[in-house]
């Protein structure tokens, strides 16, 4: 009578977690090859512009002396976000930042005017309530009362409102 031992069927647990390791590293590589940079650009802008006007809306309730604007402009391959505030002696820079443009486009529009900002400025001036004074995209004057839509497009699409009463939030215009 022969007795036979069966032999242990599957894998070690050093097989096993070397597997796994090398399925992380090769899923890192192929998704940093795959995803880019640019495709986060749209939604980048689109929060910093909120976050830009929500700090120039803040700025004017706490500056009642003060004209405080957020202006949104295209310089080349960048986007310069700036928040300044006039209080009758000359411009203060109060926030100035840079995000890189990556094939982003932002189109403002207000009531029956639209325009694209790739070579105008988008300047939007608060009052002292927080509400949306005027807003102005190059020389051409846009109705505050009915506020500013903003549609920011690239590798995907957002659109933004700046209502009347000066809040900004992601999302399209009632």
């Amino acid at each position: 009578m022969s007795v036979t031992i069966a032999s242990p069927k599957g894998f070690t647990i050093v097989e096993l977690i070397t597997v796994l390791l090398l399925l992380g590293i090769l899923s890192t590589v192929a998704l940093s090859r795959l995803v880019t940079d640019s495709a986060f650009a749209p939604a980048f802008a689109a929060d910093e512009i909120v976050a830009f006007t929500r700090l120039a809306q803040q700025t004017a309730l706490s500056r009642q002396d003060a004209t405080v604007r957020v202006e949104v402009v295209a310089d080349g391959t960048d986007w310069w976000l700036r928040v300044r505030a006039d209080p009758g002696t000359g411009t203060i820079d109060l926030r100035e930042q840079r995000i890189a443009r990556k094939n982003t486009a932002i189109v403002a529009a207000s009531g029956a005017v639209s325009a694209p900002l790739s070579t105008l400025p988008l300047v939007l001036a608060f009052d002292g309530l927080g509400g949306l004074a005027s807003a102005t995209i190059g020389a051409v004057a846009l109705d505050p009362t009915v506020g500013v839509a903003l549609s920011i497009t690239g590798d995907a699409s957002y659109s933004l409102c700046i209502e009347s009463t000066g809040h900004a939030s992601r999302g399209s215009c009632a």
